[in-house]
């Protein structure tokens, strides 16, 4: 399933909340971005990332996140934090 992920699944979730757990925590996080990434990649689909972001104060370290949504599924993803953007707390997802 994660290999077939393209980021034009994620760009009409732009602006919603999706569910995110990572342990025991678990939140609703926004879709803020998704953008192809410029690299190579042994994917069929060209590369790119989604960034979420909370809106909580929600704060997890990296690692293997939970997400869930109605139309994605239920997916297993490696999440990074990458720092504040003046909304929220940001998390990167590469697909690459």
């Amino acid at each position: 399933m994660l290999e077939k992920l393209r980021k034009e699944d994620f760009e009409p979730l732009i602006g919603q909340k999706i569910k995110v757990g990572a342990g025991a925590a678990s939140a609703e996080l926004e879709v803020a971005e998704a953008s192809e990434l410029k690299s190579p990649s042994p994917r069929e689909a060209p590369p790119f990332r989604v960034i979420l972001r909370s809106h909580e104060g929600w704060r997890a370290p990296q690692g293997m996140f939970r997400v869930e949504h109605p139309t994605l599924g239920d997916l297993e993803l490696f999440v990074v934090p990458i720092g504040p953007d003046g909304k929220g707390l940001c998390y990167e997802i590469l697909f690459n």
